[in-house]
């Protein structure tokens, strides 16, 4: 039994600790900037920090259904929304944006504070964390614009899903027999993917123009939801794939057993 142990805690072992170089590179790629960032707090390595996160959240998390990223993006906007707009009047004080602006304690600076290296804890700036892009301003260098990173993972999913649905749709098409003709119209010859991509592209300028215009903090969702959901509901229904995409399309419906003479 002690050698049956020893060969299976080996054989795991041998199989958790294979990395590839491309693996150990990543790893002290990330490594080194998270490294700089602590140590400079340039806005650049935290941008890079955030698209990373964002990059790693939309490839794990999958979306079943076009009901659930209804639901999901429609509750986002209306928490950001009231967040944004409506809590000034609760908590005296907008809440998103001064959640989203205040910086954080540099942990150099806490490790210096504890062995008593004042001159070094000077030097430690403070950091404001990788929940958000920030873009400075062409009119003013020392202002920045910020993006929140649910902003971009958010319709983000939604697209991912949509470009898996035109995948599907493809292959099951490609498993039709041969010889039937495209539809004519140009409806259908537009994917759902290209559809959301311009409509996000499209709600993003036009909270970027609102930013500008109002001077003030805009909710990006405000935006984004409308431009990305509302096409992609339209072009579905005028497919006759709406039914499809709103509950769970990619589970494929056992046959009955018993059919009906």
């Amino acid at each position: 039994r002690r050698e049956c142990c020893f060969v299976d805690c080996r054989i795991s072992f041998g199989v958790c600790g294979r990395f590839t170089a491309a693996e150990i590179l990543s790893f002290f790629l990330s490594f080194m900037i998270v490294c700089i960032w602590v140590l400079t707090g340039h806005w650049l390595l935290m941008d890079a920090l955030g698209m990373g996160l964002c990059v790693a959240f939309i490839a794990l998390v999958r979306l079943p259904s076009l009901k659930v990223s209804t639901l999901l993006l429609v509750g986002l906007l209306v928490y950001d929304v009231f967040w944004v707009f409506f809590s000034s009047y609760i908590f005296s004080a907008n809440v998103m944006v001064k959640v989203a602006t205040r910086p954080a304690e540099n942990p150099v600076g806490l490790f210096a504070k504890k062995l008593h290296l004042t001159g070094f804890m000077r030097d430690a700036p403070k950091l404001s964390l990788p929940g958000k892009l920030v873009f400075p301003s062409i009119q003013n260098s020392s202002h920045f614009s910020m993006l929140g990173l649910g902003d971009i993972v958010m319709p983000g999913l939604l697209l991912c899903f949509v470009l898996r649905y035109d995948a599907y749709k493809k292959t099951q098409t490609n498993s039709v027999e041969a010889g039937v003709p495209p539809p004519p119209t140009y409806v259908h010859k537009v994917t759902y993917f290209h559809c959301s991509l311009i409509g996000y592209f499209l709600g993003l300028l036009t909270a970027t123009v609102s930013s500008e215009v109002f001077k003030a903090a805009q909710p990006a969702l405000l935006y984004l939801v409308p431009f990305t959901l509302l096409p992609l509901l339209t072009m579905a229904y005028l497919k006759g794939d709406l039914r499809r995409m709103w509950s769970e399309p990619f589970i494929v419906q056992p046959a009955p057993k018993n059919l009906d003479v």
